[in-house]
């Protein structure tokens, strides 16, 4: 079970393949096991909720089984899964690589082993094997961990520790194995993505490794995880505007549209330089999709500061948004900030920004209405097959009619014919 980031992703799949190497036989999470291994997060309070959740439900289905925790929750909070009782192995980030060592000594007993140690600031990257037996058509590849950011809600820097890359050669020949398989679309992850190669004292190294993985043959696409408004250099967006092989498409995390609160939060980045970027990218990449991540009711949050965050994104040209009710993080500056607004400000407050999101989407999807757009098939909608689940390359969902079972994991163009309560309904156009 993985929960959180498109980074925990990939590393349950390398997980996955060394116990796969250790003898073990994968099954789906709903399956009796001998085995359960969960991949935690602990980005917010409902994270840590959710890890608790699916342990429980790991001892549920089968109490004899072993139980594994790892992750970001149990990096910074090995304890509190200890109290769930049941659970055998706790390992912290640092020490998920060795999986296969511990698991030829573990053992059951009354307590866990607990195997979680400090992340020190000269932590390099830990190497991962590329992604093995995955069920995913768009198999996410780790090149970047860690960040030192300064922003005062995040636990990240504490579960992750500091920014490291792996080495491009190494990236290169990971890459090139997944295109060997025969995936057509690739997502690179990191938690601060575009800090990629500077601890290699590379500071151009993320254009320059975009601009070298854009060169190898085939037919297929990439895709950016996510990217901090900062770390946007010029180089990066003439490498979007030139390469093909670059989705259009950009997560770009901003958190508030009001800058008191932003400087509350320690963000890097302005609301207007954020407007300013945005406004570029859609100027100069047509049909682009944009995306963005809000935190409502950070401590000091006044009504007022939030009316300029609703219209500041209302003005925006965002396909989508992603909100989160603010969650005090233990071991963050922000979890002792005073006037936190109420739990019911915080839920109308998001209850209004997911329906801005849900707004914008629909208005960027209803303007490919007639339009022609590359898409990777993902699967059946359902077990009666009406139709198939595709992504563009803009990261809009699309429903094909017509569709086959050799098409999955496969670039084809469709041409868009409608929207229906809020899909967009295509067909396959050689």
């Amino acid at each position: 079970m993985t929960l959180g980031c498109k980074l925990n992703q990939a590393e349950t799949t390398a997980l996955a393949s060394m116990l796969k190497e250790a003898g073990y036989r994968i099954t789906p999470w709903r399956d009796v096991a001998d085995l359960y291994l969960i991949n935690t997060c602990t980005v917010t309070a409902s994270s840590d909720q959710q890890s608790r959740q699916a342990i429980r439900q790991a001892l549920r289905r089968n109490p004899s089984a072993m139980i594994i925790a790892t992750g970001c929750y149990a990096q910074v909070d090995p304890s509190a899964i200890a109290r769930i009782g049941g659970v055998h192995l706790i390992l912290g980030n640092r020490e998920k690589i060795d999986l296969k060592s511990y698991l030829r000594t573990l053992t059951k007993g009354n307590r866990p082993r607990i195997a979680v140690s400090e992340i020190p600031p000269s932590m390099i990257f830990q190497g991962l094997p590329a992604p093995g037996d995955t069920p995913r058509t768009r198999p996410v590849l780790k090149i970047q961990d860690g960040c030192r950011g300064g922003c005062t809600y995040c636990i990240v820097p504490l579960a992750r520790g500091p920014e490291r890359s792996l080495p491009p050669e190494e990236v290169k020949s990971q890459f090139t194995e997944l295109l060997r398989r025969g995936f057509r679309e690739i997502v690179l992850a990191g938690i601060r993505l575009g800090a990629y190669g500077k601890d290699l004292g590379r500071p151009n190294g993320f254009p320059e490794l975009l601009r070298d993985l854009s060169s190898l043959p085939g037919e297929w696409r990439m895709r950016l995880s996510s990217l901090e408004p900062q770390d946007l250099s010029p180089a990066i967006i003439s490498v979007l505007k030139r390469s093909s092989r670059l989705c259009r498409h950009l997560h770009l995390p901003l958190q508030s549209g009001d800058d008191e609160i932003l400087a509350l939060m320690g963000r890097a980045a302005s609301a207007v330089a954020y407007r300013r970027l945005l406004e570029d990218l859609k100027n100069e990449l047509s049909g682009i999709g944009l995306g963005a991540d809000i935190i409502v009711g950070f401590p000091g949050e006044t009504n007022g500061h939030f009316l300029r965050t609703y219209r500041f994104l209302e003005e925006m040209p965002l396909s989508y948004i992603h909100v989160f009710p603010f969650s005090p993080r233990p071991g963050t500056a922000a979890a002792t900030f005073p006037h936190a607004p109420s739990p019911q400000e915080k839920r109308e407050r998001t209850h209004q920004l997911r329906s801005l999101s849900r707004e914008k989407a629909s208005l960027f999807r209803s303007s490919f209405i007639g339009k022609r757009l590359p898409v990777i098939v993902l699967r059946k909608e359902d077990a009666q097959g009406k139709g198939w689940w595709a992504l563009s390359d803009n990261y809009v969902p699309i429903l094909i009619q017509d569709a086959v079972e050799e098409m999955v994991g496969q670039l084809i163009p469709v041409e868009i014919e409608e929207m229906n309560q809020g899909v967009l309904l295509g067909r396959w156009k050689e």
